[in-house]
């Protein structure tokens, strides 16, 4: 099962919680201007894991096309959708890339705290399915924390924190109260069915 529940927050923000067969995380755009992707677990402080991984598949496809397409859009150095983007105009000659994207895996390290100290959230692709773990991370007194925030201003990581907010905006536009399956969906529904027997 993997589900989309959508919130209006009281500033009138849309708020989206991802739930899948490991947990639930959230999308939240917040009050600072900057979006959040975050994982709160239900166990005692204490006990909290260093790391929690949550899989999207096909099962739901139109989560699965999104974060396709922000996996794509990183990877081929195409974080505008609507502008060309090159990255030999900036004297760093995309650092960013280079510290966001590597060995196929996009791991973003919170723009709220130093690296060494950063939660970090890591978006891997197997073959039908999006991998993303939280890495637990210490805020201000050394509390954990699973929250990662994506600065829309001075984020390590400009211009790619675009992508990420691309991908919030398109949570936003889709009609969670009409769900049309996709024949992506549902073969992958026909092959689960298939290996289950």
């Amino acid at each position: 099962m993997i589900e989309i529940k959508k919130n209006i927050d009281e500033k009138g923000n849309n708020r989206f919680k991802i739930i899948t067969n490991e947990g639930n995380f959230e999308i939240i755009y917040g009050g600072t201007l900057d979006l959040y992707w975050f994982y709160r677990p239900k166990e005692n402080i204490d006990n909290w894991p260093l790391l929690k991984t949550f899989n999207i598949t096909k099962e739901n496809y139109f989560l699965f096309k999104i974060l396709d397409e922000l996996y794509t859009r990183i990877k081929e150095q195409k974080p505008y959708s609507t502008i060309e983007y090159n990255p030999n105009n900036y004297s760093l000659k995309d650092y960013a890339h280079e510290m966001l994207f590597q060995n196929n895996i996009i791991k973003w390290y919170s723009d709220d705290a130093p690296l060494e100290e950063a939660s970090c959230v890591e978006v891997k692709r197997l073959e039908d399915v999006y991998s993303i773990t939280f890495y637990q991370g210490k805020e201000e007194y050394n509390f954990p924390t699973f929250t990662v925030r994506f600065r829309n201003s001075g984020s390590r990581y400009k211009p790619y924190n675009a992508v990420f907010m691309n991908m919030y905006n398109c949570l936003g536009e889709y009609d969670f109260n009409y769900h049309q399956i996709h024949i992506e969906e549902y073969l992958y529904n026909q092959k689960l069915q298939r290996t289950k027997k």
